[in-house]
């Protein structure tokens, strides 16, 4: 009988060190975490803002925020960064007109990665909310006498500069201006100069336009398709509206396109077009590519 019960309790403390060997093999329980969803992105000066749906894992405990990597697509370098939990994340200290592909994972807490990701490729734009006085980028339309303006989006200054809607330096660097029929006409057209009297050099506008107080406001996968980029004027009402107006739009330079986005501001009187009679006009941010041929996100 001392026998038996010698073989008994040997069989039993072997089969608690299999155990436990067998949990410091494998170790805590670290589960997968899904990858967020429906990546988008919107052009600041010098960042990339990020969109996303959160990942559906987040509720688990072992949920550890997102890993962000950035790749510049121009020299293969690449750099990350975390953000916490949430919808999205701010990449700052870029470099404008360079393209950049972000993608995201979902993350442990053990610093594990989800085994997907999200992706998207974008480019910084430089932001102007100025004209070269300091002052709001104000056109004025054709109709005033006094104050009738173009705009150069961006000049050899890298400045946002208002200037005469007439001579030589409007048909040189102008790069858009505001037309109205008559003084008490309900709208304003934003033009490019290729239609003005003077004919200066062409400007597109895309057909993709959205509504917005805030050019960060707005989140897309995608630029409009180059295909979209077929009108030369883009009419803006006098109607009071509830947010202002984003219109995408490109410079034609010899073979080479300029991309930029403009927002029609709205006044205190809740419209779009300010000012009064022959003195209306427009006011205007822009966010502009300075490198030839990058829209704002990949085609």
């Amino acid at each position: 009988m001392i026998v038996k019960h010698v073989r008994i309790l040997s069989v039993a403390a072997l089969l608690l060190f299999t155990i436990s060997c067998d949990e410091e093999s494998t170790g805590p329980v670290d589960a997968e975490v899904a990858a967020p969803t429906n990546l988008r992105a919107a052009s600041a000066s010098e960042a990339i803002i990020l969109d996303w749906t959160p990942s559906v894992s987040e509720n688990q405990d072992n949920f550890g925020g997102y890993k962000i990597t950035v790749l510049n697509k121009d020299d293969n370098q690449s750099f990350f960064e975390n953000a916490p939990k949430g919808d999205g994340h701010t990449v700052t200290g870029l470099q404008n007109g360079t393209r950049y592909e972000c993608t995201v994972h979902a993350m442990t807490t053990m610093d594990n990665e989800s085994p997907t990701a999200a992706k998207i490729e974008w480019a910084p734009a430089i932001r102007r909310e100025v004209d070269q006085h300091g002052q709001a980028i104000r056109v004025y339309a054709t109709t005033s006498t006094n104050f009738h303006s173009a705009v150069d989006l961006y000049n050899a200054s890298g400045i946002c500069e208002v200037i005469p809607q007439s001579g030589q330096e409007f048909r040189d660097r102008g790069d858009l201006f505001v037309y109205a029929p008559t003084e008490t006409s309900n709208f304003l057209v934003i033009r490019t100069p290729s239609a003005a009297n003077n004919k200066g050099l062409e400007t597109h506008f895309s057909t993709v336009s959205y509504n917005a107080d805030d050019l960060d406001a707005q989140f897309t996968t995608t630029a409009p398709a180059t295909s979209t980029y077929t009108s030369f004027e883009v009419t803006i009402s006098s109607a009071p509206f509830d947010m202002g107006k984003v219109i995408y739009g490109r410079l034609k330079r010899g073979s080479d396109y300029y991309y930029f986005r403009l927002l029609v501001t709205r006044g205190e009187n809740g419209r779009m077009v300010q000012g009064s009679g022959a003195d209306r006009y427009l006011e205007l941010v822009v966010s502009f590519q300075h490198i030839r041929n990058i829209p704002f996100a990949k085609q």
